[in-house]
């Protein structure tokens, strides 16, 4: 797993294998891995509701309107919460911070799903 901030930021979490466990969801996997790291992470709401608004104290909006924070799975953007989404061992789960609704990031359905 790895999270990755804007340009200025860069690195929050190079990354990193993280245990994951049965029924383990996305969300899980980032608490986990950034409790173990002591990097600030706040969401909201749980399961399909969950939503990411902020890690390493970078939140969404901070760099304008259509930025926040994006994950991927295998380099799939799931258009599901990160509560909603579970994953495996041996996934590869990327947190990434987008500053135009994920087209920057090549996620074309961010607008209705993310973090």
């Amino acid at each position: 797993m790895s999270v990755t901030g804007p340009a200025e930021t860069g690195a929050i979490l190079s990354k990193q294998a993280i245990a994951v466990e049965k029924g383990d969801t996305v969300l899980d996997v980032l608490k986990r891995a950034t409790r173990a790291a002591k990097v600030q992470m706040e969401y909201s709401g749980e399961g399909a509701g969950a939503y990411v608004s902020g890690i390493g104290n970078v939140y969404q909006f901070d760099e304008g309107p259509g930025s926040g924070w994006l994950y991927s799975v295998g380099g799939e953007f799931p258009s599901k919460s990160a509560g909603a989404v579970k994953v495996e061992p041996g996934d590869v789960i990327e947190w990434r911070y987008t500053l135009d609704y994920g087209d920057d990031l090549g996620a074309p359905s961010a607008q209705q799903g993310g973090g």
